[in-house]
């Protein structure tokens, strides 16, 4: 008797970690997706500097979620992302906005899939 209420205890702890990476990945994932738009929109608006402010920032916030995701998500998926953010304010402060637009929307994705990957659904448990 004593195993089934082990087995039930790890069994509830997997689902609340489960659940917990959901959550966590889904706040990280709006908040990057959020700055990453809004440097992108500020570089076509013509904004460079607050577009170079912005994307400083995606990247900031990006290193201090990298940590934390790095636990339970595939190190080569955030490294790309890390890569892509990284880009940004050089691309940005070098009036190559044709590039940034480009890794911005490269950024974008990366994170939209990054999500995607996460939420359980028939298509990531098959």
């Amino acid at each position: 008797m004593k195993r089934i209420w082990v087995a039930l205890a790890l069994l509830l702890l997997s689902i609340t970690i489960c659940m917990m990476g959901i959550s966590n990945t889904n706040a990280i994932t709006e908040q990057m997706t959020a700055t990453v738009q809004q440097a992108k929109s500020a570089q076509q608006n013509g904004d460079r500097e607050a577009a170079y402010r912005l994307s400083k920032k995606a990247t900031e916030d990006w290193r201090g979620a990298h940590s934390i995701l790095c636990v339970y998500m595939v190190h080569s998926d955030l490294e790309a992302i890390d890569q892509t953010l990284a880009t940004l304010p050089e691309l940005c402060r070098n009036d190559a906005e044709d590039a940034f637009l480009s890794e911005c929307d490269r950024g974008l994705t990366q994170i939209s899939y990054l999500k995607e990957s996460e939420i359980p659904n028939i298509d990531n448990i098959f």
